[in-house]
């Protein structure tokens, strides 16, 4: 088994990397990685609906795709994410349980008596310390999962705190658990940095490391120009879903409902308890639809709208109605 460890903490780069490994390596792969605070959703995910979206842009965390399916997770500094590729036989590739068992052992020989979850999750005393998501490829297969060792857990429960009424769609749903950190169970204390050391050298024992060539890294940082880091993987690959949401203003009590098709908005219905605000809402209905659901170009097509002075002020607050 070939072992990398990554020398970045960027997270587009590393899901990049991933990829590539799957596409272009025909070796038993270990990787592992770290990356700075970051949301991951699933392949087949509603971005918006698995997200806090105004808390993660108030605090400026960004949201990337991942190739495999799964429930979303946060990322950061004290989480460590280990990544299995290997090569099988069709149809007998996805095995949750004995490619998790690895990382099991390796715990268990720390100390810490974790157990393999209904969900395909380990856990410690029935709180989660380890999400764990698959993705096939030909003959090959990625099974990849984080570790939380010491993260940030207040700000991955306010990043994933979501209002489950508001989003409609077919898309896969996130299954919320109580986590809790690795640190927070071992007798004796170690740094991250040497329980990542630990980790790495336990499973690639008998094994070489790789190191990332300067071609490899360029092929990478391809896929990140063209996939992992646009706006058209991480939120506009969403499948269709619609948006409906009410917002109570002083002039009046507004609702929308918008449908949404590969991240692009396509209809737009608002209504007002207020008749004056009928002129708005039909401007805002024809010039929103077209538009990538996202929230800047929201805000600049709402500015635009030519309106009475005293509608300045409240056109700001209608941009809560639409994202």
């Amino acid at each position: 088994m070939i072992g990398i460890f990554s020398t970045s903490t960027n997270a587009p780069f590393n899901l990049a990397t991933e990829q590539y490994l799957l596409h272009n390596f025909t070796e038993d792969i270990f990787f592992l990685y770290v990356n700075e605070p970051s949301i991951i959703v699933g392949k087949h995910q509603n971005t918006l609906a698995e997200i806090n979206y105004h808390y993660i842009n108030e605090k400026n965390i960004p949201v990337y795709r991942r190739l495999s399916g799964g429930g979303t997770v946060y990322h950061d500094l004290g989480n460590l994410n280990f990544c299995f590729i290997k090569s099988g036989q069709r149809g007998h590739l996805v095995d949750f349980e004995g490619t998790a068992k690895p990382i099991q052992e390796a715990l268990q020989s720390l100390g810490v008596n974790a157990e393999f979850g209904k969900r395909h999750d380990l856990l410690i005393d029935g709180k989660k310390i380890s999400g764990n998501a698959s993705h096939v490829y030909k003959n090959r297969v990625l099974h990849h999962g984080t570790l939380l060792f010491n993260a940030d857990l207040t700000v991955l429960n306010d990043c994933l705190k979501t209002n489950p009424n508001t989003f409609k769609d077919r898309a896969v749903k996130s299954v919320r658990s109580e986590v809790t950190n690795i640190q927070n169970t071992l007798k004796e204390p170690i740094s991250f940095k040497d329980f990542s050391h630990f980790i790495f050298t336990k499973i690639t024992t008998n094994g070489n490391q790789y190191v990332l060539t300067r071609n490899d890294e360029e092929i990478i940082k391809n896929f990140v120009d063209e996939k992992y880091s646009t706006w058209e993987w991480n939120y506009g690959y969403s499948p269709t879903y619609e948006l409906q949401k009410r917002l109570t203003l002083p002039q009046a009590k507004f609702s929308s409902k918008l449908k949404i098709e590969k991240g692009i908005i396509k209809e737009v219905k608002i209504k007002s308890s207020n008749p004056s605000f009928e002129n708005l809402n039909s401007q805002l209905s024809s010039s929103l639809v077209g538009l990538q659901h996202e929230k800047c170009t929201i805000k600049e097509t709402i500015d635009a709208i030519s309106s009475e002075e005293n509608e300045t002020a409240l056109k700001a607050k209608l941009v809560e109605l639409f994202i």
